[in-house]
């Protein structure tokens, strides 16, 4: 068996400057390739902010409270069990449990009629008292 040798031969000028071009055409590949993925970002964050402010703007408004609503004399009220019991009408009227309406302030008189509302104001209903 023969046995060979392999010598390490230093690189030619030409070997060396080939390697380096090679190199070089890698980086500024690279470079093309984080400019173009930086202008990406730039555009998707673009993108998303224009969604959110799509999202904002055709949201619905957020309702005024209730009581700002309310004409002078009335105020809200949270309808419960016994005022369901107490005024039937309630429920025809299709109030339920939980429900927020506005209620005269001032006491009601036995047999005195309520107060149609006009066009523009807010419906005001009036619950009975035992």
């Amino acid at each position: 068996m023969s046995t060979e040798t392999t010598e390490q031969k230093a690189p030619t000028k030409e070997q060396v400057t080939k390697f380096y071009k090679e190199q070089i055409e890698v980086a500024k590949l690279r470079r093309e390739l984080s400019q173009i993925l930086a202008e990406t970002a730039e555009c998707d964050a673009r993108r998303a902010e224009a969604i959110a402010k799509q999202a904002h703007f055709s949201a619905p408004r957020p309702q005024q409270p209730a009581d700002q609503d309310l004409p002078e004399g009335v105020v809200q009220h949270t309808v419960t069990q016994e005022d369901m019991d107490n005024n039937p009408e309630l429920a025809e009227q299709g109030i339920k449990v939980g429900d927020v309406i506005g209620i005269s302030a001032a006491p009601q008189v036995e047999g005195e009629e309520g107060i149609a509302p006009e066009e523009d104001d807010v419906p005001v209903r009036k619950l009975k008292k035992e």
